[in-house]
């Protein structure tokens, strides 16, 4: 009825003609317009427990995701929420999608965030997973120190490894009885106690005391063994490891490269009149022109880049130095020195042997006995060099010329720093590949060829001195089982390059029962329970960093908790596929919905940055 109340039409003398008379009269059409440009009170709201409503929280669901997935403000769903309503106004859910920023943020805070770990939780419940292990590293942003935690365990049916990030949290300072508590406190909350069975971290004295790892040292490794009375297992990174060994063995040699790259590229940088300069140099002595790449001491994959972009422009650095009055002394002597050229081509050549490995070691879902096998090819590789006086026919060649010229003493010189410089490396590698090696025993996981009996027996005696209970008559039939599965696959290149980790998800998915795979399932959840590095934490860091600008500095430590967690723990899923997996979980749906998720309702201040 689009008159007003009161309207009476009467069909008592022409019937159905009066009630046409009345449509085309001037007051029926100025009602019908008028209903037409107003919009019901309907459209503001959503029919409680309708699939429109469902499909519309699922929607403001998604694009809070959406919004830390792709790093970007909370703020911008100001204008994203508005901008929905406007471009898709013929869409019912459109219509009703409200969230703006201050919403957004407590979905994530509030409802996304604690159901990641939650989830985490109930699948490792779920699947019985029997152990797991713990990483962590602290990190500043300003005068603000952050520890996040990140555990590791085994799910054959949901893909195997599984890293998440179930805290990130400020702590008062870094001393390892901070450290300890904090990590002990987490577990327990989480009643990940019992599972517990490893700890990964840096190879700082804080973490585990040096190479000694003192019981009594005063470390997070030995407190945290006391706190939880645990055998616990403690793995240091092993990309630290490489990237300290070139780093202190190329400290002794008679040019200092990394401080070299340093320098150069700080001087050009943000000097546009000598960037152009360099540019005429480079016209001249026909070198193409490359940005100067930087490189930090703690970032390990930056030394080879900024080596390979030096050795590039390096004839027209040369001429671009040696011609001006007054060039930094440093870079002056540098480039006066007949022997900089090599130094920087035998570094090269030893930076690729590196940089290939911590890239291989880096890999998100590496088992501690994949990185065994880097460390030990790394050192392998350095014997050899070192007993074969190594040096690239580059190299070589430059060296050779410069005997021509009569440098004999300068390169005998070069010679035997080499022969010095790999036998540091070497030292420095088999020193802290030590607590590696106890992982020998796990070496035929990788089920590179089929596993004899003898391998598995000795990794089942190591579990039973850990206090793991395993059965190793069951076990021998498993194994057994285990070869014929392996045999079958031993001319199958797809199944050689898998990772460790995916291969057992494979096996124990073709197994019957878990009769068939009981104690060998056991034995692979303890060992891929153990963080093979804390490469995974630095990535939490990266994350952060991008996250947590200038630009972005009202953000507080709950809030980037969230921005962090959400997207780690799915990083492996689409925002097409995240509004499928809420749209069928009732429960995030109600909480979506819910009052409860803002920060008020608690009493805390929401910190949404403007």
């Amino acid at each position: 009825m689009v008159c007003k109340s009161g309207t009476y039409v009467s069909v008592a003398n022409k019937g159905i003609a009066d009630l046409q008379h009345h449509v085309n009269s001037q007051k029926h059409t100025q009602a019908v317009r008028g209903e037409s440009s107003s919009m019901k009170l309907t459209t503001f709201f959503v029919k409680k427990g309708s699939k429109t409503e469902e499909a519309v929280t699922a929607a403001e669901g998604t694009y809070a995701f959406h919004t830390v997935k792709h790093h970007n403000s909370f703020s911008s769903m100001d204008c994203s929420s508005a901008l929905v309503k406007k471009a898709f106004f013929d869409s019912e859910v459109a219509k009703k999608f409200c969230s703006a920023g201050t919403k957004t943020e407590a979905i994530v805070n509030s409802v996304l965030a604690p159901h990641s770990v939650n989830a985490t939780l109930k699948n490792i419940e779920e699947n019985a997973t029997a152990y797991c292990g713990i990483s962590t590293d602290g990190s500043n942003h300003t005068s603000t120190k952050v520890f996040p935690i990140i555990i590791q365990y085994f799910d054959w049916k949901n893909g195997g490894l599984q890293s998440k990030l179930i805290e990130f949290k400020e702590t008062p300072n870094e001393t390892a009885d901070t450290i300890a508590n904090y990590v002990k406190e987490t577990i327990e909350k989480n009643g990940l106690s019992e599972k517990l069975v490893a700890f990964t971290g840096d190879n700082c004295n804080t973490n585990f005391g040096g190479l000694r790892r003192s019981e009594e040292g005063n470390n997070v490794f030995a407190k945290l063994k006391k706190l939880l009375q645990k055998n616990l297992i403690g793995v240091g990174c092993p990309a630290h490891i490489l990237n300290n060994c070139v780093h202190q063995a190329a400290e002794r040699m008679n040019i200092d490269i990394e401080n070299i790259i340093c320098k150069i590229y700080h001087y050009f940088h943000i000097y546009t009149v000598r960037t152009e300069q360099l540019k005429e140099y480079c016209d001249f002595v026909e070198v193409e022109y490359r940005n100067l790449l930087s490189h930090s001491k703690t970032r390990w994959l930056s030394l080879l880049p900024g080596i390979t972009r030096l050795i590039q422009m390096f004839p027209a650095l040369k001429s671009f130095f040696l011609s001006h009055d007054k060039p930094p002394t440093v870079i002056r002597h540098f480039f006066e020195n007949e022997m900089s050229e090599i130094y920087l081509w035998h570094m090269h050549s030893l930076m690729n042997v590196f940089h290939t490995h911590i890239q291989a070691i880096e890999r998100e879902n590496n088992s501690v006995v994949e990185v065994l096998e880097s460390l030990e090819s790394v050192h392998a590789m350095l014997v050899e060099r070192k007993s074969q006086k190594f040096m690239s026919l580059k190299v070589k060649g430059l060296l050779a010329k410069l005997r021509t010229d009569g440098h004999d003493e300068e390169c005998d010189k070069f010679c035997a720093e080499v022969d010095n410089l790999y036998g540091r490396c070497i030292d420095y590698i088999e020193k802290w590949m030590k607590p590696m090696e106890d992982f020998s025993c796990f070496k035929w996981i990788t089920l590179s060829k089929s596993p004899c009996w003898s391998e598995v027996d000795q990794c089942v005696q190591y579990l039973v001195d850990k206090g793991i209970e395993i059965d190793d008559v069951k076990c021998f039939d498993q194994v057994c089982n285990l070869k014929k599965f392996v045999d079958n696959y031993k001319n199958d290149e797809e199944f050689s390059l898998l990772p460790t980790h995916e291969k057992w998800t494979r096996y124990f998915g073709t197994s019957k029962n878990i009769d068939f795979h009981s104690e060998l399932l056991r034995i692979a959840q303890f060992f891929f329970a153990i963080s093979s590095h804390n490469a995974n934490v630095e990535r939490v860091f990266s994350l952060m960093q991008s996250q947590w600008s200038k630009e972005r500095n009202k953000l507080s430590v709950e809030t980037m908790k969230g921005i962090l967690t959400v997207p780690y723990n799915f990083r492996n899923t689409s925002c097409t596929d995240f509004y499928s997996y809420i749209l069928n979980n009732q429960d995030m749906l109600k909480r979506i919905k819910s009052s409860e998720k803002y920060a008020w309702r608690h009493g805390q201040e929401s910190k949404t940055e403007k």
